[in-house]
């Protein structure tokens, strides 16, 4: 199952996903989503990991010279040195390649392109990526499907550098940034993870390390353009506690 996202009607902001429930996407993310539009088609495990990241530096590269804003909001958080930094900055710089590898791996997790590459052929879990496929959906069927076929999932973690668990993914923040979209029904979803077995306390990689999902909830821009924060953090916060 793959995200795809249909503007809605009512709000330009909320989005349907596979006609299941509406999904909050702020502008940056449709637009990185619109640049990896035919990556996100591709079946998961298709590429290696070296091999998908590579093709999203070139994206980016192809992207900023033809001035396209959409990659500025990767550059901006991710490029080892234009941090923080303006559009016209993004513009304004001459970039190459590896300028993107390095951007692109440290969106992943990783410290730096060299880490990717000694991956070697290494791929993504399918059965994992299609579990974040439907946490970000708000697909509680096939999650809960998912789950009572691998109950492992709840505990397992990405094979990016960030190593996130499923209930990671929920506060969508340090995590890929076409993959920063909130379901609505973030609560349910949150929900399904926690009942099995999911570790609220567990920490993963991203900002330096030590982050557990309630951390990044709270500091996450998208569950709270969402209106999500409130209703999500008690369950974890719950969770913690029992």
């Amino acid at each position: 199952m793959k995200i795809l996202i249909a503007q809605a009607d009512a709000d330009p902001d909320r989005f349907e996903v596979n006609l299941s429930p509406k999904i909050y996407c702020c502008e940056d993310v449709r637009g990185v989503r619109r640049l990896y539009a035919d990556l996100l088609d591709l079946p998961h495990g298709r590429l290696s990991i070296a091999g998908l990241l590579r093709r999203q530096a070139e994206l980016l590269l192809q992207a900023h010279r033809s001035a396209d804003g959409a990659v500025a909001p990767i550059i901006r958080s991710w490029h080892p040195r234009l941090v923080g930094c303006s559009v016209d900055q993004v513009f304004a710089s001459e970039l190459s390649l590896q300028d993107m590898l390095e951007t692109v791996a440290r969106e992943h997790g990783f410290s730096q392109w060299a880490q990717v590459d000694a991956l070697g052929d290494d791929r993504t879990d399918p059965i994992f990526e299609s579990a974040v496929d439907a946490v970000l959906a708000g697909d509680t069927e096939t999650l809960g499907g998912l789950i009572r076929q691998s109950p492992a999932l709840a505990a397992q973690r990405s094979s990016y550098g960030h190593r996130s668990t499923l209930l990671h993914y929920v506060a969508a923040n340090g995590v890929e940034t076409y993959r920063q979209v909130v379901p609505m029904n973030l609560a349910e979803v949150t929900r399904i993870l926690l009942g099995a077995g999911a570790d609220a306390d567990a920490t993963a990689d991203m900002y330096g390390g030590g982050c557990t999902a309630l951390m990044l909830l709270r500091s996450s821009a998208h569950p709270k353009q969402a209106g999500l924060v409130e209703r999500v953090a008690e369950l974890l916060e719950d969770a913690s506690l029992a």
